[in-house]
């Protein structure tokens, strides 16, 4: 069973719960037979609050946000993001849930090069079908929201990796997601633009009621967040 520190289970019909995790178990096939990365996890994040996912590597802390984020089908177990059970969801919802109730923030940023910042940001709320002008402006709001008014027609080329970060974090922003997940979202940034990053995360769920889910390797990082889970590795491939 894949342990998780500390445990806690989601009350039922709790409207203020995030994302409810029950009995979630994950496996994939490897070419010594099968490797379960998560096996019987539970847990509950509440909307309003920032959480911090530790654990070594192998743990499954990325297979867990893949999960949440609709990326990965869920095998075993019942895993409920804002109200919907994600194992129950046809293709095209999820595809519809992945634009509109969750915001990825990942460690390399995943800007497109040849567009500007804020065409990056109006892509999300292109592919969400949003009209022309709207989301024009909605992307200058996220940009100011960042601290990047001024940055607003520059390329990643031209961006650091800290306003990089929050051009993705303001992507991540633009179909207002109930849930924010971010992996390792500091992992290429130097101490300044860090401390800014994690500054806005931190600030989100109270801003925009929402909940954001993080994965570290930081303990000092995990220590900023309103709670902290552990993963431990569960094992060896079986045949």
């Amino acid at each position: 069973m894949t342990a998780i520190y500390p445990s806690t289970a989601a009350p039922q019909n709790d409207p203020h719960t995030a994302i409810a995790v029950s009995g979630l178990s994950h496996a994939y096939t490897v070419a010594e037979g099968s490797l379960v990365v998560i096996d019987g996890l539970d847990f509950a994040v509440r909307f309003g609050e920032t959480v911090a996912i530790t654990g070594p590597s192998g743990a499954g802390k990325t297979t867990l946000l893949s999960l949440i984020g609709g990326l990965d089908r869920v095998q075993q177990g019942s895993l409920e993001v804002a109200g919907r059970e994600l194992r129950t969801l046809s293709s095209d919802a999820l595809a519809e849930y992945r634009r509109n109730t969750v915001g990825f923030v990942f460690q390399d940023y995943g800007l497109l090069p040849t567009l500007s910042a804020a065409e990056n940001v109006e892509l999300a709320l292109s592919l969400a079908g949003v009209a022309r002008r709207t989301r024009r402006a909605r992307a200058r709001e996220l940009l100011e929201l960042v601290g990047l008014t001024a940055r607003i027609d520059h390329r990643p080329a031209a961006l650091s990796g800290g306003e990089s970060q929050r051009v993705a974090i303001a992507r991540a922003l633009a179909n207002e997601p109930r849930v924010v997940l971010a992996d390792e979202p500091t992992g290429n940034l130097d101490e300044g633009s860090s401390a800014r990053v994690l500054e806005l995360l931190a600030g989100l769920p109270a801003e925009l009621d929402c909940a954001v889910v993080m994965v570290t390797h930081n303990p000092s990082i995990a220590r900023q967040c309103d709670r902290e889970f552990g993963l431990a590795a569960v094992g060896e491939p079986r045949p």
